[in-house]
């Protein structure tokens, strides 16, 4: 699936919200759209990546620089986009064992064992508040292994089985694991020294492992708990966590790979974040999404386009204002008796 180019017409609001940047190591994407907003009429769908932003690549950009480069736009915004459709939706597989022994489809961090560190909690790092970020769930692989008494002949005539590990001929029952030829009492962990004729197995550097002592050496640990992952691995904040330990601080609610948004060092999602920390517009009374042009005044936030005199409707941004109970008049109608 292309990508595809928008046009919308200014001024801001656009009605739609941005999450991920550069420093969430995330593409930036539409989290949310406004019913009915400019952005939801030119066609523009919730997960969709912006690619770029009236021309400038945004691969680059962080959170902020984004939308401030939305915000320079003006009265017209020229987004190209990629349709989320184009990228899979990653489910979790099941961890069930099959029945030929055969080297196990290993999850990240056996495949490349600095996984552990290279996500471990970076206790220096400081979480910036306020910020859309997405939450990104690994699904638990597929850590099957299986081994079992092997009934055929070796291939070849006149051949007799010479066990891998201790070279003795194998008279009766034998394991095919690996490539090699074992008796079933010689195949076995490295680590606790258990008997795999079943239960699968993990090979890592030429080391074989029962499931617990493979998951003891290189699963990585929860940020919460402190617990070993062996199952679904979610990546947040630079840290794994267990799906069910990484949590809305109101709800409760596992945040899974919805957008999440960071208050006081703790996780929110976005229902709870829009009910308890959302801002609106004092003139509207709509939130004001991600790319909205948007000011501060007499104490509260307004959209650019409805920070106007109460009377005459005139538009006030950067122009000398005048207040009478908390509305924003013009000179003109400041000193009037309307």
């Amino acid at each position: 699936m292309e990508s595809y180019k928008v046009m919308l017409n200014g001024p801001a609001p656009w009605g739609f919200r941005l999450q991920g940047g550069k420093d969430f190591s995330m593409p930036l994407s539409i989290s949310r759209l406004t019913p009915g907003g400019k952005a939801a009429q030119a066609g523009v769908g919730v997960g969709d990546w912006v690619l770029y932003i009236d021309g400038e690549s945004t691969s680059a950009m962080t959170h902020i620089e984004a939308q401030n480069r939305i915000r320079a736009c003006g009265d017209r915004l020229c987004l190209t986009l990629r349709p989320s459709a184009q990228y899979p939706c990653v489910c979790p597989a099941p961890r069930t064992p099959s029945a030929t022994p055969s080297p196990t489809s290993r999850p990240p961090w056996a495949v490349d064992p600095s996984f552990a560190e290279r996500y471990a909690p970076d206790k220096t790092s400081t979480v910036v508040s306020k910020h859309s970020q997405p939450a990104t769930p690994t699904p638990m692989q597929n850590r099957s292994s299986i081994m079992q008494a092997a009934q055929q002949a070796p291939e070849g005539p006149g051949r007799t089985p010479l066990c891998y590990k201790c070279n003795k001929v194998i008279r009766g029952r034998y394991l095919v694991a690996l490539g090699h030829y074992y008796h079933p009492e010689e195949f076995i962990c490295c680590q606790c020294r258990k008997v795999l004729d079943e239960g699968g197995f993990f090979e890592e550097k030429g080391s074989i492992f029962c499931p617990k002592c493979y998951d003891t050496r290189y699963a990585p640990s929860c940020a919460k708990c402190k617990k070993k992952i062996t199952g679904e691995v979610m990546h947040a904040l630079k840290m794994t966590w267990h799906v069910q330990c990484f949590t809305c601080n109101a709800c409760k609610t596992p945040i899974r790979n919805r957008a999440f948004y960071m208050e006081e060092g703790q996780p929110y999602c976005e229902r709870d974040y829009e009910k308890m920390f959302g801002t609106k517009c004092r003139g509207c009374d709509f939130k004001i999404d991600a790319g909205d042009r948007f000011l501060e005044a007499l104490g509260f936030s307004w959209h650019d386009t409805c920070f106007v005199c109460a009377i005459c409707q005139t538009n006030l941004e950067g122009k000398t204002f005048y207040s009478k109970k908390d509305k924003p008049l013009c000179k003109s109608h400041a000193f009037s008796h309307v």
